[in-house]
């Protein structure tokens, strides 16, 4: 009896963990991928907030889903499946395709922000969409995606310097450069589409094979890449400013770098929303208030340590305000001011909303689950072996390797019909990743041959 009660009991607290903590009244219930960092710091402001302006406590409890943005939107769709409500009121961050995809699903509220508060923010940045204009998410700030850089790793090996999605195909960076998984990292796969994007198609995906044939590992997080970066285990990496930021103002400016790729980036809202359904639908309101005031956009752009900005930990985020980049000038440390950024790149949000989902599995297959291969492929193309062969010769394997294995109008019909059947969604995985291998393989063979 004393032996199954041992056995019963460590079970009995595993389930319980499984259920959701309900919070009191005045708690706000929040699920957001933002790290720990951001997480504590809103939750300090928005508590200091709230008492000073409504004159009453309230708190946030920050709900976990076990990811980032993308198992974020799994779990909600699958809370909302069977039951009215998540009992969680806001969701926080992850970009704008999660709150796009969620408002197409009917799972978010619709919300009118105080008007001295939304009229500060412009409806669109260079064509793209700071907040719905039917109101059911607001772009909270604003995210650039770039290239993070470990320079003492990067002197001490005598590596290149990295400006450009493209520098990262150079060969000598093999095995110095860490990625994140698209299927877990919202992050992950909007630098992947806009590296499509920019460069078109077939380009597009010929840099995203040679950057991924240089890549050490793919973990997931996007947030784990750049602490990999910070801590010397990778020189490069690609990230989501508030990633690449913290790295750089953690070790300093000259330890850690971060730029974003001139002409080929975009600048996205990273948004805030109320969910269907709400348990505390007052809080929730506020919340959202709070995150689009003054208050809550200081809290970005202010440095560690000063009145108004994070305490304990660096954020150095982009504010969705125009008006705060000049009366903060010289104080702030986001130098870069992306309501004065002119790009000739006119970025498809539609495009990426579209492909979302396929894209992130057609990536994993031919680069991350088949990556024990490519790696060796990429690799092997570059080895003395490969430098007998003709310059002709060696271009032919190149671009047979790194070539696209379907067109872009092929993918988007995909994406509208068979990716629909979990069945045949299935075998196209297999297919892809079964391709990938015999074609990793063949050159493989082709250069031991000679």
């Amino acid at each position: 009896m004393k032996s199954a009660r041992r056995l019963l009991f460590p079970a009995l607290l595993a389930w319980f963990s499984l259920l959701p903590v309900y919070a009191t009244e005045d708690e706000v219930v929040v699920i957001s991928p933002h790290w720990d960092g951001i997480k504590e710091e809103t939750s300090r402001a928005f508590s200091t907030w709230h008492k000073k302006k409504y004159g009453q406590p309230a708190m946030i409890r920050w709900r976990e889903a076990g990811g980032g943005s993308s198992q974020i939107v799994r779990f909600l769709r699958a809370e909302y499946q069977t039951n009215s409500g998540t009992g969680i009121d806001v969701l926080y961050g992850g970009g704008v395709d999660p709150f796009r995809e969620l408002e197409k699903d009917g799972l978010l509220t619709r919300y009118n922000p105080p008007a001295d508060i939304l009229d500060q923010i412009p409806a669109q940045l260079n064509g793209t969409e700071i907040f719905d204009p039917d109101h059911e998410w607001f772009g909270a700030a604003l995210s650039g995606f770039g290239i993070i850089t470990n320079e003492r790793v990067r002197q001490a090996v005598g590596l290149p310097e990295v400006r450009t999605w493209a520098d990262l195909t150079d060969p000598r960076l093999a095995g110095w450069i860490s990625a994140s998984d698209p299927r877990a990292s919202g992050s992950a796969l909007a630098i992947y589409e806009i590296i499509l994007q920019s460069y078109g198609w077939e380009k597009g995906w010929a840099v995203l094979m040679e950057m991924s044939g240089n890549v050490r590992n793919f973990l997931s997080s996007s947030a784990a890449s750049a602490v990999e970066v910070g801590v010397g285990d990778a020189a490069y990496g690609v990230a989501i400013d508030t990633y690449g930021q913290t790295q750089a103002g953690y070790y300093g400016s000259g330890n850690v770098s971060f730029v974003l790729p001139e002409g080929q980036t975009v600048i996205t809202p990273d948004s805030i929303a109320i969910l269907k359904n709400p348990p505390h639908p007052e809080l929730a309101r506020h919340f959202v208030e709070f995150a689009l005031s003054r208050e809550g956009q200081l809290l970005w752009m202010l440095p560690k340590g000063s009145p108004g900005g994070a305490m304990h930990s660096v954020i150095n985020r982009m504010s969705v305000v125009p008006a705060l980049y000049d009366e903060l000038a010289g104080v702030t440390p986001i130098l870069t001011n992306p309501f004065k950024m002119r790009s000739d790149f006119v970025y498809s949000a539609q495009l990426g909303s579209k492909r979302r989902a396929i894209l992130s599995v057609l990536i994993a297959a031919w680069m991350i689950d088949t990556h024990d291969i490519l790696a060796p492929a990429w690799k092997a193309l570059h080895s003395p072996a490969a430098q007998k062969l003709s310059a002709g010769r060696r271009q032919v394997l190149l671009v047979g390797l790194v070539s696209p294995p379907c067109t872009e109008a092929e993918l988007l019909h995909l994406a509208d019909t068979d990716w629909k059947n979990p069945v045949k969604r299935t075998a196209l995985v297999n297919q892809w990743q079964s391709e990938a291998l015999e074609r990793y393989k063949s050159m493989l063979a082709q250069i031991a041959s000679k």
